[in-house]
């Protein structure tokens, strides 16, 4: 975190301590240890890590170090010297992480003449695939990509046959996950690639301007033979040139995996339940699809790992949604936790049964068959005895609760109480992670006729220091150090329009950043290496409009609404508010219940006192406004006329096809006399826009339900059934409707045309008078639903 030094004093032993205020807003405590931190000044902007004091008023930092000197006009920035930390020792490191004869340690020579070079180690993937690496600290050299006194990863990757290792770029991700490269927190939006592969710049071009970290790819052979601190400089600026601002880490859409992106609240938000965790506590983790749960979730285990607590994660649309029984799940939860507790590995080639039996497990999957609750207690109570505490994180559980599974067996409450209620029982400290906390919030559940009571009622506590359960949104300044600190990656800026951004998109940060990224696609041709590019707000008008029409922009808020739809009253809740917001302006204390989770989300903001409510996330509803279908009874005259229009044709158009099957398969009467009778009834007309008119007499059956020969309105093909009621009877008959129904229903389609023997749904004429109230519009509803079954029945 950043921050800035507020006050600086001696204690009763007289070291110095003081406090630091980080651009989160909250105030830090510290205390001088080293003759390093003896430097730091009032008004230092530091950098440092936070430490969770829950005990203490004001939570402490670790780590500390100066950025710039803030009191003296802020500058100037603090870089490291070019060289080998002073305790590198080179003949070892060449002997024990370097390749001997492949030029690592040529590099590295060549190198220290312009950089800074600390701990140098390599990582081995087995099977003789050893890539060495490196630190560097930045030193003026790269001030221009670089600001201030900061550490980046050098990576080697040397093989003999010059081939191209694909390895390199998963052995990366390993490296950075080490413990030793963790705590010294290297630069994460890029790194250097040293090699020898031959293809190795038109692979990295294949990843250029991608949402990953930059590559900046070097050979061995340019490195070394360069002539000169001058000539490597050159080399090494304009390649930095070329490649560290093209990525668009702005558009990362996989779960964040380091400490320093993650943003806004969630390191507050992970600390706390890992604190609650060590209390054996439970925690929720609740929000919209990709509002930050997984990232957070990630957060979570770095701290158990750090703190020594051990835990299992259960995703459960891998290892739960399918299964055969809710007494296996929980089998399979304890075998993870005996797996988690005891660090035993499954050995290549080893059976599952084989295993299985060096886990030593307490009991058979055969056992849980017979008394799953009884045998998960105890086993997991007998596993776990000597820890201090054990987490269970179960992640996306809507697909394992009763009401939104889409699995029978967890759609079966017996099954619902038996897998929550072991698991409570249990001892463990829960995480739950979804999209809201149902589970939370009801004592007593029915369900598909069955009732139980709810074991997890009010076990789920919030996640931090927050009245809601629910990841909040991020505010104008968490956003503004959000985008900028990733912008800043692609050499890009959002001051002059954070707070529109935020607004537009209502706080949430994976929207957020997918409409940042967007904007960088935009604009990247008109950046500048040698200055940051600052969006203006008429570029973000225009290009919000053009985001939310586009297909990334609708994407982005179809994933948003993927996971509400599973709950049907919220998502209809959702759509009439955006619908019909002149009904749903203003709610009572007691309907808020039905708009509860939708203000957890943070898509909507209702007022308790006034009782008003706002769309908070106005891209989204503008999104519901043009693609979701607004109820009838919500349309205005005018809307429901089209929709009786389409319903009507439809409608029409399976009765002709019904009538044509009679006409044509039914051999009791003459066909072409039936039709020419009903010509002249006049329930079948010439167009007379025909050209040429049809002659009648040389028409086969099926000219005369071609529109553009002849026509029959709605109305008459009432009249034509009827007068068939004893050939078509029993259809009807066997589907509940009966002459009466049938007639009344054809009326109640013409939806209050008085002049409706004219009627023509191809040829709608003018329909100014045609009002469709309420009591008319359903029982417009109920016949065309009527019909459309009779249809569905008949495979019309």
């Amino acid at each position: 975190m950043i921050g800035k030094v507020l006050k600086i004093d001696r204690n009763k032993t007289g070291r110095k301590y003081g406090v630091i205020s980080g651009n989160d807003g909250q105030s830090y405590y510290y205390s001088i240890l080293s003759q390093k931190e003896e430097e730091i000044q009032i008004n230092d902007q530091v950098e440092f890590e936070v430490v969770i004091q829950p005990d203490k008023k004001m939570n402490s930092v670790k780590n500390l170090r100066i950025l710039c000197n803030a009191d003296k006009d802020n500058g100037p920035i603090v870089f490291y010297t070019k060289g080998y930390y002073k305790d590198i020792d080179k003949d070892r490191t060449k002997k024990e992480h370097l390749k001997n004869g492949s030029g690592e340690y040529e590099v590295l020579e060549k190198l220290s003449k312009l950089l800074y070079i600390s701990h140098i180690n390599h990582y081995d993937m087995g099977k003789n695939v050893i890539f060495p690496y490196c630190l560097i600290g930045a030193t003026t050299a790269l001030q221009r990509f670089i600001r201030g006194q900061y550490e980046f990863l050098l990576v080697f990757s040397h093989f003999d046959k010059g081939d191209w290792q694909q390895n390199t770029l998963k052995v990366v991700y390993e490296i950075r996950h080490r413990k030793e490269i963790i705590e010294r927190k290297p630069l994460v939006n890029f790194y250097i690639l040293v090699s020898n592969a031959k293809t190795l710049k038109q692979e990295i071009d294949k990843m250029k301007g991608g949402t990953s970290e930059a590559i900046i790819p070097f050979t061995f052979d340019e490195i070394l033979k360069c002539d000169g601190k001058t000539e490597l400089k050159e080399l090494i600026i304009s390649r930095f040139e070329e490649y560290i601002f093209e990525n668009n880490m702005l558009g990362e859409e996989h779960p964040i995996e380091e400490e320093t992106l993650l943003f806004g609240d969630r390191g507050k938000i992970a600390d706390s339940i890992v604190y609650r965790a060590s209390e054996n506590k439970n925690s929720g983790i609740f929000g919209l699809r990709r509002s930050g749960k997984s990232s957070v979730l990630r957060a979570v285990e770095r701290r158990l790992v750090q703190n020594g607590i051990k835990y299992t994660v259960v995703q459960a649309r891998s290892e739960l949604e399918t299964i055969d029984s809710w007494k296996s799940a929980l089998y399979d939860i304890a075998r993870k936790i005996r797996i988690s507790v005891t660090g035993i590995k499954q050995n290549d080639g080893e059976s599952r049964k084989q295993y299985d039996e060096r886990l030593h497990l307490s009991s058979s999957e055969e056992d849980y068959q017979k008394r799953p609750t009884q045998s998960f207690v105890e086993d997991v109570k007998l596993y776990t005895k000597e820890e201090s505490a054990f987490v269970v994180a179960i992640d996306e559980i809507e697909l394992i609760t009763y009401n939104t599974a889409s699995s029978n067996v967890w759609q079966d409450l017996d099954a619902y109480k038996g897998f929550w209620g072991a698991l409570r029982d249990s001892g463990v400290a829960l995480i739950i992670c979804g999209v809201n906390s149902t589970i939370n919030e009801i004592s007593s559940i029915s369900y598909k006729g069955k009732k139980c009571d709810n074991p997890m009622y009010e076990r789920i506590h919030n996640c931090a220091e927050f009245s809601k359960t629910y990841l909040p949104a991020f505010t104008d300044e968490q956003t503004k150090i959000m985008i900028n600190t990733l912008g800043s990656y692609s050499n890009l800026g959002f001051d002059n329009v954070y707070v529109d951004i935020n607004r537009a998109f209502g706080g949430q940060p994976y929207a957020i950043r997918q409409f940042c990224a967007y904007v960088f696609e935009k604009v990247k041709e008109h950046r500048k290496p040698s200055e940051t590019y600052q969006v203006s707000k008429p570029t973000f008008v225009a290009l919000s409009e053009e985001f939310n029409n586009s297909i990334k922009g609708m994407q982005l808020f179809d994933t948003i609404l993927q996971h509400i739809q599973i709950y049907s009253n919220e998502y209809e809740m959702l759509k009439e508010l955006a619908l019909m917001p002149e009904k749903h302006r203003k709610f009572t204390q007691n309907d808020a219940i039905l708009i509860d989770h939708l203000e957890k989300y943070g898509i909507i903001e209702f007022d308790k006192t006034t009782g008003f409510v706002t769309f908070n996330i106005l891209s989204l509803k503008e999104y519901i406004c043009k693609n979701a279908k607004k109820k009838p009874e919500y349309m205005s005259n005018d809307e429901r006329i089209q929709y009786a229009l389409k319903c009507i044709k439809n409608c029409e158009e399976k009765l002709k096809k019904y009538i044509l099957n009679i006409l044509t398969y039914n051999k009791t009467f003459d066909a072409r006399t039936k039709l020419l009778q009903w010509v002249t009834n006049s329930y079948i007309k010439v167009n007379s826009k025909a050209t040429p008119k049809p002659d009648i007499k040389k028409c086969s059956i099926k000219d005369f339900f071609n529109h553009k020969l002849f026509i029959m309105y709605f109305s008459t093909l009432k009249k034509i059934i009827l007068d068939m009621w004893s050939i078509c009877e029993c259809d009807f008959i066997d589907n509940g409707i009966t002459k009466a129904s049938f007639d009344s229903g054809m009326d109640d389609l013409n939806a209050g045309r008085t002049d409706s023997s004219h009627f023509d749904p191809y040829e709608p004429d003018n329909s100014d008078n045609w009002i469709i109230d309420d009591i008319t519009l359903q029982a417009f509803i109920t016949a065309n639903n009527r019909f459309e079954m009779f249809f569905k029945a008949l495979g019309l």
